[in-house]
C-alpha cells in the first residue's frame, strides 16, 4: 500500500504534524481538486477478502456436509433398520435373502399328515387262526361277509392266508411290473379280548391300514420312511351300512427300484355288517390310472353278503 502523505519530508507545522490547514476550505484534504489522490481497498485487500468470505462459506459447507452425514447414520438409519426389522419380521428368509414358502398347516392338502399315518403300528398288528373264507358268487371275489366284482385285467388269485386282524380271507390282484401287483382284500374283522375287544369303525380302520402298511409284503417296495400324501380317514357307507375309509398315497422311499411305478394307493374300510364288521385292505399302483380306476369300481361293487 503506497502512503497519501510523504511522511519524511514533506512541511508540517512546528510539531511535526501534517498541516493540513492549506489543503482545503475546511482543513481537510482537498480531493475533489485533485490536490490528493482517494484513498480505497487494495487489491490486495480485496483478495483477502474474498479468500476470508470463500473460507467461510466453505467451512458452513462441510459442516452442513458432516451433520448431515451424521444424521443418515443415525436418526435416518435408526428408522430404515427399523423398516427393514418389521420387513423382515412378517415372513421367513432364507439365507441367499429370499422368502422362504412356509406351508400352512390349515390347508388340508398341505398340512402334514396326522399320527395315523405312520410306518410303526400303534398296536400289535395281531394275526388271527386261518379260516378259510366263504364260498363267493360267480364273477366275485369273496371275504368275511363282503365281496366285489374284479374288474377286467384282476386275473391274478392272489393268496392271502390271513391279514392283521382279517380272517377268512378273499384276494385278487393285478400285475404292474415284475413280482409287484395292486391287491385288494377282503376278511372278515378279528380283534382279540386281550386287546380290548374290537374298537368300533374308525379305530378298526385305522389299525388295520396302519398294520397293512407295514406287512412285510408292502414294505419291501414302501421303504421305512416313505412320503404321505392324500390321506384322509372319514365315515362312508357301503352297500347302505355304516362304514369308515381310511386311505392315503405312500411314494416309495427307493423311486427307483421299479421302472413304471413309485407310488402306492394303501386303502383300508371297515364295513358294519348283520353278522359283525368285514374289511377291505388294498395298495393299487398309484401312478397307474387304469388301476387306480380298477380301485375306485372295486370299492363301488362292495356288497354285504350272509
Amino acid at each position: 500500500m503506497s502512503p497519501t502523505q510523504d511522511q519524511g519530508t514533506g512541511t508540517g507545522s512546528a510539531s511535526g504534524l501534517p498541516d493540513f490547514v492549506g489543503s482545503g476550505p475546511d482543513g481537510l484534504p482537498d480531493y475533489e481538486h485533485g490536490g490528493d489522490e482517494a484513498v480505497g481497498p487494495t487489491e490486495g485487500a480485496r483478495r483477502r477478502t474474498l479468500v476470508l468470505v470463500l473460507s467461510v462459506i466453505g467451512s458452513a459447507l462441510v459442516l452442513l456436509a458432516v451433520g448431515a452425514l451424521v444424521l443418515s447414520q443415525t436418526v435416518f438409519r435408526g428408522l430404515d433398520d427399523e423398516e427393514r426389522t418389521v420387513a423382515s419380521s412378517t415372513a421367513s428368509r432364507s439365507a441367499e435373502g429370499h422368502e422362504e414358502y412356509v406351508p400352512n398347516e390349515e390347508d388340508p392338502s398341505l398340512a402334514p399328515p396326522p399320527p395315523i399315518f405312520t410306518q410303526a403300528p400303534t398296536t400289535d398288528c395281531t394275526m388271527p387262526e386261518y379260516a378259510p373264507a366263504a364260498a363267493a358268487d360267480p364273477g366275485t371275489v369273496r371275504g368275511g361277509n363282503l365281496q366285489y366284482t374284479p374288474p377286467e385285467g384282476w386275473d391274478y388269485p392272489w393268496s392271502e392266508s390271513s391279514l392283521p386282524y382279517m380272517s377268512e380271507v378273499g384276494s385278487q390282484g393285478r400285475n404292474v411290473e415284475g413280482s409287484w401287483y395292486s391287491v385288494v382284500n377282503l376278511g372278515k374283522v378279528e380283534f382279540t379280548e386281550d386287546e380290548g375287544g374290537y374298537p368300533g369303525l374308525e379305530q378298526a380302520a385305522v389299525t388295520i391300514f396302519q398294520c397293512y402298511a407295514t406287512t412285510s409284503g408292502v414294505l419291501v417296495g414302501f421303504g421305512e420312511n416313505p412320503e404321505v400324501t392324500d390321506h384322509r380317514s372319514e365315515p362312508t357307507t357301503v352297500d347302505g351300512q355304516p362304514a369308515w375309509i381310511v386311505q392315503a398315497t405312500y411314494h416309495f422311499e427307493d423311486q427307483d427300484q421299479f421302472s413304471s411305478t413309485s407310488a402306492s394307493i394303501v386303502t383300508s374300510i371297515v364295513v358294519e355288517t348283520p353278522d359283525g364288521p368285514s374289511a377291505l385292505a388294498s395298495d393299487v399302483a398309484a401312478d397307474h390310472p387304469d388301476h387306480v380306476q380298477n380301485l375306485e369300481d372295486i370299492i363301488a361293487s362292495l356288497e354285504v353278503v350272509d
